[in-house]
């Protein structure tokens, strides 16, 4: 991806790498433009989902200094959102930065509230990089300098590449990889030479050469690379699918059943072995993690069976790294499922007091994302003031809202009115693509468990029926009554006025 002249490339740590200890990574700066405000830096969990998680946090001063320090176990990329940009930077064990901000340049209220707004991708420049002992890294060795480099010569092979194989030209793909060798030869870090040599195993994929072929020559065999981003990005390619096809072959058809009827780890283990592209246990079961990932958005296999096999990893699996990667995509691909429990996230409501969805356990609770502008969600509300009036002393409504400020979102619960929760989403803007929000309103139901029961749930207008339905499958509609929980002369008054019923044919009765 080319940003502004240079190419952005995001290199990853993954939980299957085993270093012997963790060391301190250090960044620090100063940035006056960004006094007061509360700094993040964020990776990926692993290589297969890429979820956003939080590795550090720091408050920049007054006078514009800033600092974080955390633990670290091996080299990854890093970057911390700022305004329009996402600013990146790798970072190894040991190392200490000292980096320059971009000019504080804050999201208008348009771009802050849409789930699709794209920051600017850019690296963040070193003022000046410190091992260990505190030695002064040269530019020629530091990772950072040398993959912008490498990539700004590269990506533009690449792209040849790939137009020369669109327009079925014919070359040698040996000799224009030695031509570049000889650009950048080796460096003293693993690290950037196998970055290198997977990056020029990327051609080879781009010129369509057997799958088999490509699997032989960079993985069969060969230490699983679980940190670097050229050797997963090419693994993801050269993997994906692979179920699929092979279980149109002879010897692979049997993976349907193996999966979707017997739930077997050890048969699927044998069965995968048996097709003898795999010469280790970490290949073959790191292809087994992204397909029972990949496979769960397909219609190919059974939800519940891959989630079994995945389970299985999750506590058989010999290798840590493995059975925590494989609890990573486990939760990534329930968290929005019928049962499972939901996203969690940690906003502010109207009180300025920090919520999570454990504040809402022993409720059922109507989770909704919207904003006070939006014609929609506006008369959503108008809905959920009379729902309220009816169920508010076993139903929690929530409304996370993505308002231009947490200010505007105040002002309008209390000059509205409305007695529900309002959450700004400002403390953690991630939760709109946690919880998958494309439109406003999106809505979700939640049992006092706090496990989803529907997911997507229906508007407001038609959440009478799912409160309805949910507490008279539990034998609850009538306890509630009784109990003064639920506000039956309210509710009467109201569904005679919406459908002119009389008493008696009132649902409940």
């Amino acid at each position: 991806m080319r940003i502004a002249g240079v190419v952005f490339v995001v290199f990853a740590t993954w939980a299957g790498s085993f270093p012997l200890s963790a060391q301190t990574v250090a960044i620090a700066g100063n940035a006056p433009d960004y006094a007061g405000q509360t700094l993040e830096i964020h990776c990926v969990d692993n290589l297969i989902s890429r979820s956003e998680i939080t590795t550090a946090q720091c408050k920049v001063e007054d006078n514009g200094h800033f600092r974080f320090e955390w633990e670290a176990v091996n080299i990854r990329p890093v970057w911390m959102r700022l305004g329009i940009f996402k600013a990146r930077l790798l970072v190894e064990p040991g190392m200490s930065y000292r980096v320059a901000l971009p000019p504080r340049t804050d999201k208008t209220a348009e771009e802050a509230a849409s789930p699709f707004f794209e920051e600017w991708q850019i690296y963040l420049r070193i003022l000046e990089c410190r091992d260990a002992n505190g030695n002064p890294v040269p530019p020629e060795q530091e990772p950072n300098h040398c993959s912008i480099r490498f990539d700004e010569a590269y990506y533009p092979l690449h792209d040849s590449v790939a137009i020369a194989i669109a327009k079925h030209r014919t070359f040698r793909i040996d000799s224009v990889i030695d031509a570049f060798k000889q650009r950048f030869p080796p460096t003293q870090n693993d690290y950037f030479n196998q970055y290198m040599s997977y990056r020029y195993g990327m051609l080879h994929y781009v010129r369509q050469e057997n799958v088999r072929s490509i699997s032989n020559a960079f993985f069969s065999g060969k230490p699983v690379l679980y940190d670097n981003e050229a050797y997963m990005e090419l693994f993801n390619l050269t993997y994906k699918d692979y179920f699929m096809y092979f279980g149109r072959t002879r010897e692979g058809n049997a993976i349907y059943d193996v999966i979707n009827r017997q739930k077997s780890l050890s048969g699927l283990r044998q069965l995968l072995k048996a097709g003898g592209t795999f010469a280790g246990d970490s290949l073959l079961e790191m292809v087994m993690l992204k397909n029972l990932y990949d496979e769960f958005y397909s219609d190919r296999f059974s939800r519940p069976a891959l989630l079994t096999v995945l389970d299985s990893i999750c506590e058989r699996s010999a290798i840590a790294g493995h059975r925590e990667t494989g609890r990573q995509l486990r939760s990534k691909i329930t968290k929005l499922l019928k049962g499972y429990a939901p996203p969690a996230f940690s906003l502010y409501n109207q009180d300025s007091v920090l919520v999570s969805p454990d504040s809402y356990k022993g409720k059922y609770v109507y989770l909704m994302f919207c904003t006070t502008q939006n014609y929609v969600c506006l008369s959503q509300y108008e809905i959920l003031k009379e729902l309220y009036k009816i169920h508010h002393q076993w139903l929690r409504i929530v409304i996370i809202s993505a308002d231009e400020s947490f200010n505007n979102m105040r002002n309008f619960r209390s000059k509205s009115g409305y007695l529900w929760d309002y959450l700004h989403f400002a403390h953690q803007p991630e939760v709109l693509k946690d919880y998958d929000v494309r439109i406003f309103p999106t809505c979700f139901f939640i049992n006092p468990e706090g496990k989803l029961v529907a997911s997507p749930a229906p508007d407001a207008g038609n959440l009478d029926k799912l409160l309805y339905a949910e507490l008279n499958g539990k034998g609850l509609w009538r306890e509630y009554i009784d109990q003064g929980r639920i506000d039956l002369k309210y509710l009467e008054q109201q569904m005679q006025s919406r459908t002119g019923e009389t008493e008696k044919n009132l649902p409940y009765r």
